[in-house]
C-alpha cells in the first residue's frame, strides 16, 4: 500500500516547506486545491512554487466548482501526472472527459463519503483510479467514516484493476482496518504534516506499520 502525503496549506511559505520538508522520501505527494466554493476553506496551490520546489510526481486533488479552468494553470508543470476530480463537482462529468483526456494525465473520480459508489458504474472505462473521501472533505484531522471502508472493499472486490486511494482521518491506529479494505494507496495528511516530528520521520512510521500489517 502506497503512501501519498496529502498537502493542503494556506500560504505560499507552507506549500515550499512541506515539499522540500519531504524532499524525494517519497514518490508522489498529493496537491489539494480548494476554491471556497466545492468546500468551505481555501487553499494556496501554487503551480510555480510546485514546479520549482517538487522533487517527485504529483496528483491534483481538484476541490473545485471549475475543475477545467483550474487545471489551466497546470499545463506546465512537468510533475503532474494524475488529476482526482469530485463527481460531485459538476452536472455531468461526460461533459469534460474529453477535455481532461486531452491533457494527457491520468483521471481519477472523488467520491464524498455519502455518494453511492453506484456512480462511478458508467465511468469505469474512463479512469484510472478513484479516491474515497474518508471524511468531508477541505479540512484535515478529522475522525475517519467507517461506512467508507465498507464503500471501498466492496468497490475493490468489482473493480480490481482500479487504482483504489483513500483520503482522510488515516492514523497510525485505523491503518489495519484501512489495509484490510484492499485499498492501494492512502493519502494522509495531519498524520504527516501534523505534529512536531519531521514528515519524513512520520511517513516512515507509518510505512514501518504497513510492512508489519501486510506481512502478517
Amino acid at each position: 500500500m502506497q503512501i501519498i502525503p496529502s498537502i493542503l496549506v494556506q500560504t505560499p511559505e507552507e506549500l515550499k516547506s512541506q515539499l522540500q520538508a519531504l524532499g524525494k522520501s517519497v514518490k508522489r505527494v498529493q496537491i489539494d486545491i480548494a476554491d471556497g466554493i466545492f468546500v468551505n476553506n481555501t487553499t494556496v496551490s501554487d503551480p510555480d512554487t510546485v514546479q520549482k520546489y517538487c522533487q517527485t510526481e504529483v496528483e491534483l486533488h481538484l476541490m473545485v466548482s471549475q475543475p477545467l479552468k483550474e487545471l489551466m494553470k497546470w499545463q506546465k508543470v512537468e510533475q503532474v501526472v494524475k488529476i482526482l476530480v469530485h463527481f460531485e463537482a459538476v452536472k455531468n462529468l461526460h461533459d469534460i472527459l474529453p477535455t481532461l483526456h486531452a491533457y494527457g494525465w491520468e483521471i481519477g473520480i472523488v467520491l464524498n463519503p455519502e455518494t453511492d459508489i453506484k456512480v462511478l458504474d458508467e465511468y469505469i472505462s474512463e479512469i484510472k483510479a478513484v479516491m474515497f473521501m474518508g471524511v468531508n472533505p477541505g479540512k484535515q484531522g478529522q475522525k475517519l467514516l467507517s461506512q467508507v471502508l465498507a464503500n471501498i472493499k466492496k468497490f475493490k472486490t468489482k473493480y480490481t484493476h482500479i487504482f483504489v486511494e483513500l483520503d482522510g482521518g488515516i492514523n497510525e491506529k485505523n491503518l489495519e482496518k484501512i489495509i484490510a479494505t484492499g485499498v492501494d494507496a492512502i493519502c494522509p495528511g495531519s498524520a504527516i504534516f501534523g505534529n512536531e516530528k519531521a514528515p519524513k520521520t512520520n511517513n516512515k512510521n507509518l510505512q514501518k506499520i504497513i510492512n508489519s500489517l501486510t506481512k502478517k
